[in-house]
């Protein structure tokens, strides 16, 4: 199994207790994970992480695929009600 990680992993694990010069097993951690094919994000989230996610490969933060749209959409809907 695979697990898909939010903007909000890395945004709080930079600024409060895993911060890049501070504690970069953390992030190599991610990208071993990742390498292990155990662990992605998606291309929105490597827009919004441009520096750290520009020296990541293709493989980590992962296009959306033609399944992906739709269950955006249902899941839009539902937070909507």
């Amino acid at each position: 199994m695979a697990y898909l990680l939010d903007a909000n992993i890395f945004i709080q694990a930079k600024n409060l207790h895993y911060g890049m010069d501070f504690c970069p097993a953390f992030w190599d951690w991610l990208v071993e994970t990742n390498q292990a094919g155990k662990l992605h994000s998606i291309e929105k989230i490597g827009d919004e992480l441009a520096v750290w996610a520009g020296q990541r490969d293709n493989e980590f933060f992962l296009p959306p695929d033609d399944a992906t749209i739709p269950a955006l959409a249902a899941t839009a809907e539902w937070v909507r009600q």
